[in-house]
This record gives structure tokens, sequence and C-alpha cells, in this order.
């Protein structure tokens, strides 16, 4: 149970994720990141003050 727990924690916050870009909506959001996901690459959406930032996770 401890070794799920953790990697939980590790896929909500990343090691060390690289801000990609800061969109107004979250469907634009969404989109960039499955963008992201279909190129092979890992995607984080979190909510910023203005809009929403996709991060790529670098690991």
């Amino acid at each position: 149970m401890p070794k799920l727990c953790l990697r939980a924690l590790r896929a909500v916050f990343p090691p060390r994720s690289i801000p990609v870009s800061t969109l107004p909506t979250q469907a634009e959001a969404r989109a960039l990141g499955a963008l992201l996901v279909a190129q092979g690459r890992r995607a984080v959406i979190a909510p910023a003050a203005q809009g929403f930032t996709v991060c790529e996770v670098a690991a």
C-alpha cells in the first residue's frame, strides 16, 4: 500500500515540470495536453491565476 500512495503522489506532484503554455480556457489546455500526449510526452494541466497552465513532465 505505501508504494501505491507514493506512485499516486508522484503522479499528482511530478518531480520536474516545464511550463509549455498558459491558455485562457480549460478546453484549449486539454487540447494542447492531448497534442503533447500524442507526441509521446507527459503533460500536466494546472489552474493558474489567469487560465490554465500546461506543463511537460520531465522524468
